[in-house]
């Protein structure tokens, strides 16, 4: 696995070619960022990405406002077969508004981002075989991915030089994204065309809509070092409200990012989250990661990105779950999980992108819905997915796509009698609209 890994990025990863990259098309015309720092380099939260990033978006003046609205929504059939599986047609989607000016010597910048998917496919979200993470009502979600929240970030930013050399950032989110893992997929251009939540998510990026964050970072052009302390309690199936019941900032992380150059961003983080789990109740868990995510345009108007995540959980047992007799000092008290990454997006032209993903990632018996045995048992499962997307028709603003998605899912053969089968295939057809790229 780890051979087909390194050889599918050696083949997917766009070459890092400054020459290639013209930064007049990315800039919009809005305050200038600190530093000369692009804004194609805003990922989600205070995530970087790599300047070179195509931007999908409209933007609009309003007096001394810059306007500026993201998002894509997909309008889907998603079939998962096999005895856990199942059929939905529905809507994958997120919108995102920014609104930026010049204040006090420096930029602010104010978010709002929200979602239909509790409101049109309701709690359960869309069928994803393997996928795991987040809970209902105590019932954790198995083979299905769990809606955006309507609202998914409330936040306000504030950027402003200290030097020539050297700029601070401060965040703050009733709902937002903290310093801790890579830029969440809806904001990584390695995904910007694949509708669904990478399996590894819940090891990597699943913390973009926390209830509560504060951030602080300093930066030089190229480098980055922040911190947060957030609330990291999840939802338990209440994605329609801002609740803040029980929260308390009793979570911390810590990221650095480098950007070399404008092709590529490379972060590492570590973080401690506390009660981030209803169903097991309030214990700790530590979270750690690396990633890589490069971006590179051409002339044609095509594009492509390659992004490599990597993140380890360590697993504190709570009473649920504990497996040991009481006194056993020989016995771990926790387990250590760990999820990588490897996608691809390549753009032929403005209009035609062809999408892929390779993924390992190693879940509990607990994260499966396992009843019985051991459930802290580890069990190895990949997926591949390929995926299309061609822009059919463009109106104003908006492009509109059809598009496809298959997933070839690899599990252990200890989980063939809970599938049924050890490859599973997911597929999925959708309509999608999204702002024309920029």
């Amino acid at each position: 696995m780890k051979r087909l890994l390194a050889l599918t990025l050696v083949v997917l990863a766009p070459r890092a070619a400054r020459a290639q990259h013209d930064m007049s098309k990315m800039e919009m015309s809005g305050p200038a960022l600190p530093l000369g720092i692009s804004w194609a380099r805003l990922g989600g939260g205070t995530s970087w990405i790599p300047d070179a990033s195509p931007m999908f978006m409209a933007t609009k003046s309003a007096g001394a406002w810059q306007l500026m609205l993201h998002g894509a929504a997909f309008g889907q059939y998603d079939h998962q077969p096999t005895i856990h599986g199942d059929t939905q047609i529905g809507v994958i989607d997120w919108e995102m508004l920014m609104a930026a000016r010049l204040t006090m010597g420096g930029v602010l910048r104010l978010s709002a981002m929200t979602s239909a998917q509790p409101l049109i496919i309701g709690n359960r979200g869309y069928p994803e075989l393997l996928q795991t993470g987040g809970s209902d009502n105590n019932i954790r979600y198995v083979n299905r991915q769990h809606p955006h929240q309507l609202i998914g970030e409330l936040s306000a930013a504030y950027d402003r030089s200290l030097t020539s050399n050297l700029a601070t950032e401060i965040y703050a989110a009733a709902i937002g994204e903290p310093a801790i893992g890579p830029p969440s997929y809806m904001h990584r251009p390695s995904a910007f065309d694949d509708p669904f939540a990478p399996i590894g998510h819940h090891w990597q990026d699943a913390t973009h809509e926390t209830h509560g964050v504060v951030t602080a970072g300093v930066y030089s052009r190229r480098v980055k070092a922040e911190g947060s302390i957030f609330n990291a309690r999840e939802s338990n199936g209440d994605y329609l409200n801002i609740g803040y019941d029980g929260a308390r900032l009793d979570s911390y992380s810590g990221r650095l990012t480098l950007a070399p150059n404008a092709n590529v961003t490379m972060s590492a983080w570590a973080g401690y989250l506390f009660a981030h789990d209803p169903v097991d109740g309030p214990i700790g868990m530590q979270r750690y990661g690396v990633s890589l995510e490069t971006a590179t345009q051409r002339a044609n108007g095509g594009w492509s990105s390659t992004g490599v995540v990597w993140g380890i959980n360590v697993h504190h047992h709570g009473a649920r779950v504990h497996n040991h007799e009481p006194g056993d000092s020989a016995a771990a008290t926790y387990n250590l999980s760990s999820a990588l990454l490897v996608e691809s997006s390549f753009a032929l032209t403005s209009r035609a992108t062809v999408y892929g993903r390779i993924e390992e990632a190693d879940k509990s018996a607990d994260d499966l819905g396992f009843l019985g045995g051991d459930l802290t048992e580890l069990f190895t499962v990949r997926a591949v997915s390929l995926g299309g997307a061609y822009d059919v028709v463009r109106v104003g603003s908006a492009a509109f796509a059809l598009g496809a998605r298959g997933t070839l899912n690899l599990l252990p053969e200890s989980l063939r009698f809970v599938y049924s089968t050890t490859r599973p295939i997911g597929v999925a057809v959708y309509l999608r609209v999204r702002p024309r790229q920029r």
